[in-house]
C-alpha cells in the first residue's frame, strides 16, 4: 500500500522527529512512503522513501496555502491509484488537498499534531483554518489523528468530530539516554524559544534560586522569536547558557548530562491539550522533570521524578524543590529512565497509526 504524507512542517522543525520515527514505523510494515512538504532537500536514509520536494511562499501567512496548490498540481498530474493508496493531510493544507482526494477517490486521513499557537491575527486565522478542517474531515466522515485524550476531548466539543485515533509523541530510547551530570545542578529546556513558553519565567526561577543561594544554572536549546533577547540575557549571567538549534544526536548528548528538564509552557489551549515531544526525552536521558501543572504535562503512573505545580507556584514551589534536590538522586534518574523505557517510546504511536490505516 502507498501512503502519501502531504505536510506543511518543514524537515528542519523540532517536530520532524515525530515524522521520521512513524514513516519508518510504516516502512517496518511494508508500506511505501512518499512524502510531500516545502523542503527542497530532505536527509533520506538508504532512500527508505521517496521525498516530493514543492514549492512555496515564504511569506508569512501565504507558506501552506501556496505548498497546498503545489500539491493540488502534484495530484492531478500524478493522479495516484486510489485502490492502492492512501493518504495523510495536515490540517493546515487540508482544505485545498483533500476535496482533489475525494475527486480521486483515495481514501485520507486528517493529521493535527497541534492545533494553531499563534497568538494575535494569525493565530485567529489559523483557528479558523483548522476548525474548517475538522468540519470537513465530519462530514466527509474522515477518521483523524490527535496527539492525546485531552486533545481528542477538545477536537469533539469544538467540532463534534469523534471517530479519532491518539498518536502521542515519543523518543528513540536509543538515542536519548542517560550520560555523566554535570557537576553543578543544571536545569533544561529544549525547544521553540517563543515569547508564549513561559520561558521568561524559567529565566527569573533561575535568577531567584541563584539570589536565595541555591547553585543551579539553566540551559536553554533551540530557536524562535525571543532568541536574541535570551542570547543576551545569557551573555550578562554565566549561570545561564544558550545552545542554537542542533542534530538530535547533539541535543541528546546535551539533555542527558543536566538533571532537571524543564516544562514552562503555561495552561493555554495549545499547550494544554499537548504531547510535549520534550518531556518524553527528558525522561529517556534520565532527567527529572519540574513544570506547570496543567493536562498537557501531566503523566498518568508518573512517580517522584516528576514534579508539576500550578502556573502562580512556579517560583516558590520551584525553589522548594529545588532546595531538596540532590545532585546524585540517582534512583530519580533511574526511575524517569524505567518509565520512558516502558511507556515513552514510539511503539505505541505507531501501532496506533497502523491500525488505523488497516
Amino acid at each position: 500500500m502507498k501512503l502519501l504524507w502531504f505536510t506543511a512542517r518543514s524537515f528542519s522543525d523540532l517536530c520532524s522527529t515525530t515524522q521520521y520515527a512513524l514513516i519508518k514505523g510504516l516502512l517496518s510494515k511494508g508500506f511505501e512512503v512518499q512524502l510531500l512538504n516545502g523542503d527542497q532537500q530532505a536527509p533520506l536514509e538508504n532512500n527508505a522513501f521517496t521525498h516530493i520536494p514543492l514549492s512555496r511562499s515564504l511569506r508569512r501567512g501565504f507558506q501552506a496555502s501556496s505548498l497546498a496548490k503545489e500539491m493540488v498540481e502534484w495530484l492531478k498530474n500524478n493522479s495516484p491509484d486510489s485502490s492502492k493508496s492512501m493518504a495523510l493531510v495536515e490540517w493546515r493544507i487540508a482544505r485545498w488537498v483533500a476535496p482533489v482526494l475525494n475527486e480521486l477517490g483515495v481514501r485520507w486521513f486528517l493529521v493535527d499534531r497541534s492545533p494553531p499557537a499563534d497568538s494575535g491575527v494569525f493565530g485567529w486565522l489559523q483557528w479558523s483554518v483548522w476548525k474548517n478542517a475538522w468540519k470537513g474531515a465530519n462530514r466527509e466522515n474522515i477518521p483523524g489523528f490527535v496527539v492525546s485524550s485531552a486533545h481528542q476531548v477538545f477536537v469533539e466539543r469544538k467540532t463534534t468530530h469523534k471517530n479519532t485515533f491518539i498518536l502521542p509523541a515519543g523518543v528513540d530510547l536509543n538515542l536519548f539516554k542517560p550520560t555523566k551530570k554535570h557537576d553543578v545542578l543544571t536545569m533544561v529546556y529544549h525547544g521553540r524559544l517563543d515569547e508564549h513558553r513561559g520561558l521568561m519565567a524559567a529565566i527569573m526561577f533561575t535568577h531567584k534560586a541563584r539570589q536565595a543561594g541555591i547553585q543551579v544554572n539553566l540551559k536553554m536549546i533551540g530557536e524562535g522569536n525571543i532568541e536574541a533577547k535570551l542570547e543576551r540575557i545569557a551573555a550578562e549571567y554565566d549561570y545561564i547558557e544558550m545552545k542554537p538549534k542542533m542534530q538530535q544526536s547533539k541535543v541528546a548528548q546535551e539533555i542527558g548530562a543536566c538533571h532537571i528538564g524543564l516544562l514552562p509552557m503555561p495552561e493555554r489551549t495549545a499547550w494544554a491539550i499537548a504531547s510535549p515531544l520534550k518531556r518524553s526525552e527528558y525522561l529517556a536521558s534520565g532527567l527529572c522533570v519540574f513544570g506547570i501543572d496543567h493536562e498537557g504535562h501531566r503523566l498518568e503512573g508518573s512517580g517522584p521524578w516528576m514534579k508539576l505545580v500550578k502556573q502562580e507556584d512556579f517560583h516558590e514551589q520551584g525553589l522548594a524543590y529545588l532546595r531538596t534536590f540532590k545532585n546524585n538522586s540517582k534512583p530519580l534518574f533511574q526511575g524517569a529512565r524505567a518509565y520512558a523505557e516502558e511507556h515513552a517510546g514510539w511503539d505505541i504511536a505507531i501501532s496506533n497509526l497502523i491500525e488505523a490505516l488497516q
